[in-house]
């Protein structure tokens, strides 16, 4: 791209204005705080915090973070080895139509009440049933639960469903005697198994937790944790640089330099889950012809975002998955850049005189949207594409009018996974979600044997042979993860995790 770029020009001047702005923004509600954390208090800025006291009501991986202190899932996944271990549960073992748990023993609730099977199955029941649980789709196709014994649960599903440890994943587990106990006001007491106590909460506000010092794991290394939700970039730095706070998220990436030479913060970094891609819904003209999917795939050159806007801190995509997703292929390579290429597609395609699409994103929801979006429009131009940028709220861009309605054909989006298998199945498997519509049986039986196969490297081996297909119709063009980045004071030991979790009870104290 040319230096002298509108969309590089515009970026300068929103960076400069960015660095100006932190000069004049001191939150001076905020206690001030010393310039390191202690054992005794940690203090996070986070953008985003808990909206509610309801455990089920979101679906996001900051807040999963946020509630992992007070309240624990019966697995967790250990990303080095995109493998998953037991936290509430001991051991498990696949068959059938089955999944048999074993969980484990001497764990008490925060008010004292011993873990078991029953608080198992009431968790499952509530986030099936509640109707403000955002998280039901997890257990679509469970049919049964049941717990033989206090230490065993089984699930039983419509078929054999070999990703059930990806649905535990995030589904925490609550006091089944805490909800007899307070009816209703149950959420107001937060009563979980975990590191962290849940002691206050404002909208809006701080959340208040203390260690728990009865933990049944290793004991958390700092006493309390206090968590702000900001959501500015600029007020989260301010109030870090200031002294006011021990942790942030979601660092600007321009300020990143700015920390790292800093004498008493530093910047972390790690690769996150969230994969980048333009949806192409295969319904509407011209997304219904693949010839022009593959076209736009030649168009764009995702490093020149990462290079220009994101300043380096970005990963490109060879496919439609992640590098740490479970299921990733290295051997796929994405389509070069290469827009005389798309040109010739396109007139194959019928589109000699190019052809004009709307591109809409969401620049409330991902971060620099906008100027992601300008780039992509420059660079469509120069294969005789004419672009239109629309950019709307989340709610009416995600919502039954958009992208969730099957009314919006060409959008920038990002979609975290652990597991290959929940984004394959959400979006390109027929008839799950209208989100792009793609319909190819071949790709949809690869999708029914791998959700059936225990064997993960098998299971693998068939994810990877579906992410070949989909590299051959490209209902999507694969752009880049980006880098998670965060802002610690330096006395604090601690690495991020790239699912957006900010976990104190992971943190040490120098």
């Amino acid at each position: 791209m040319r230096s002298d770029s509108p969309a590089i020009k515009r970026r300068t001047f929103l960076k400069q204005g960015a660095l100006a702005t932190l000069g004049v923004l001191a939150p001076p509600a905020w206690p001030q705080l010393s310039w390191s954390a202690s054992k005794e208090r940690l203090m996070i800025l986070s953008s985003i915090g808990l909206d509610t006291l309801h455990p089920y009501a979101h679906s996001s991986g900051p807040q999963y973070g946020i509630w992992q202190h007070m309240i624990e899932p019966l697995v967790e996944i250990n990303y080095a080895r995109k493998d998953y271990y037991g936290v509430l549960a001991e051991s498990w073992k696949f068959q059938g139509n089955t999944w048999v748990f074993r969980l484990r023993k001497g764990i008490r609730f925060h008010d004292g009440s011993p873990f078991t099977a029953q608080d198992v199955i009431h968790s499952v029941n509530r986030i099936r049933n509640d109707k403000r649980s955002l998280q039901k789709s997890n257990f679509d196709d469970l049919t049964e639960v049941q717990a033989p014994d206090d230490y065993t649960v089984v699930f039983t599903t419509a078929v054999p469903n070999a990703v059930m440890l990806d649905r535990l994943q995030n589904r925490f587990i609550l006091s089944k005697s805490a909800a007899e106990k307070y009816g209703d006001d149950v959420d107001q007491h937060a009563i979980g198994t975990g590191p962290y106590k849940f002691v206050s909460w404002q909208r809006d506000g701080n959340l208040v937790m203390t260690r728990n010092d009865d933990y049944w794991g290793p004991k958390a290394a700092i006493k309390e944790v206090v968590l702000k939700k900001v959501g500015e970039d600029a007020a989260r730095m301010s109030g870090l640089l200031a002294g006011q706070c021990d942790v942030v998220n979601n660092v600007p990436v321009e300020e990143i330099a700015r920390l790292d030479k800093h004498p008493r913060v530093r910047a972390e970094k790690i690769e996150g889950l969230r994969m980048y891609f333009l949806a192409m819904n295969v319904t509407h003209k011209p997304f219904d012809n693949k010839l022009v999917r593959q076209a736009f795939n030649y168009a764009v050159d995702p490093t020149v975002v990462i290079k220009h806007i994101y300043e380096g801190q970005g990963y490109v995509m060879s496919g439609p998955l992640g590098a740490n997703v479970i299921g990733f292929d290295p051997k796929i390579k994405r389509y070069p850049y290469d827009p005389k290429k798309a040109k010739e597609l396109l007139a194959k395609a019928g589109f000699n005189d190019g052809l004009e699409v709307k591109l809409h994103f969401s620049p409330d929801r991902y971060p620099k949207a906008r100027e992601v979006c300008q780039v992509i429009a420059d660079q469509l131009a120069k294969a005789g594409v004419k672009t239109e940028l629309i950019a709307q709220e989340f709610v009416i861009f995600w919502g039954k009018e958009g992208v969730n309605g099957g009314k919006t054909p060409f959008y920038y989006v990002g979609r975290p996974a652990i597991d290959a298998d929940t984004v394959y199945d959400q979006y390109y498997r027929s008839g799950v979600s209208p989100r792009i519509q793609y319909k190819n049986p071949e790709f949809d039986k690869l999708i029914d044997e791998e959700q059936k196969t225990g064997d993960p490297k098998k299971r693998i081996a068939i994810l990877q042979q579906a992410g070949r297909i989909l590299m051959e119709d490209v209902p999507f063009v694969p752009l880049y993860t980006l880098a998670e980045n965060y802002g610690v004071v330096r006395n604090v030991i601690w690495k991020p995790r790239p699912d957006e979790k900010v976990l104190a009870a992971e943190m040490k104290i120098k």
